[in-house]
């Protein structure tokens, strides 16, 4: 009897293995799910380059239909460009916030900020493949649709009128220097440091190269002080 039981159960538990998973459907709002898409997106762009992945590699990653991501996307290439806008709007309303909240500590507290941003990983891989495959030249590239760095432009220029004489030609320059350095550096910190005879460059040489960054900037910036 006892070994009836037995085998009954065995035989129980091996066809419940073998019965297919039950897909549990989430129901989303058209903006949850767009978001959704969105935040899978940019987990594998933090992996891979944009070349590296397909649709279904998104829809694999979100947990959703590869039909559901070309409706809302209809190629891989909108979506990147999508995935890439979204990374850089929210660097940007960081920032923002960091300029409002921290106004009296200065271009030091946010050049921290785009220094720590950009030597993520996946920072100096994106802007490199945007630069290598074209993308960045294009018109419908975001970086042009959105005009992001004029917003920061913006930004700055009200946020110094009635303590500096800056004008926007100043702003510019400043916002090109920090870009070019910062993304510069991270691309090509480990080539630089090795001609100059560090072969490992590591946090102490990271942090030299911000230091400086922030004294140019501000040293700049007081030059325009008004008196």
């Amino acid at each position: 009897m006892i070994v009836r039981l037995a085998k009954k159960e065995f035989h129980r538990r091996r066809l419940k293995k073998r019965e297919p998973a039950t897909r549990v459907r989430v129901r989303r709002s058209p903006e949850e799910a767009r978001e959704t898409i969105l935040r899978a997106a940019r987990d594998l762009l933090r992996e891979s380059t944009p070349d590296e992945i397909g649709l279904k590699d998104v829809a694999a990653k979100a947990g959703v239909s590869h039909a559901l991501v070309t409706h809302y996307f209809g190629s891989i290439d909108t979506l990147v460009d999508a995935a890439l806008e979204a990374y850089a709007e929210q660097n940007r309303r960081e920032l923002a916030k960091l300029m409002l909240e921290r106004a009296g500590e200065g271009p030091r507290a946010w050049l921290a900020h785009v220094f720590a941003w950009v030597m993520r990983p996946e920072a100096p891989r994106l802007l490199a493949w945007s630069f290598l495959s074209g993308k960045i030249a294009r018109s419908d590239f975001f970086s042009r649709r959105t005009r992001g760095m004029k917003n920061v432009a913006d930004l700055v220029e009200a946020r110094f009128k009635d303590e500096l004489d800056l004008s926007r030609e100043d702003v510019e320059f400043v916002l090109l220097l920090v870009m070019s350095a910062t993304f510069g550096y991270a691309i090509g910190r480990s080539g630089f440091w090795a001609g100059l005879g560090v072969d490992r460059p590591g946090k102490a040489e990271d942090n030299m190269f911000e230091r400086k960054l922030a004294d140019l900037v501000e040293l700049l910036i007081r030059e325009r002080r008004r008196r």
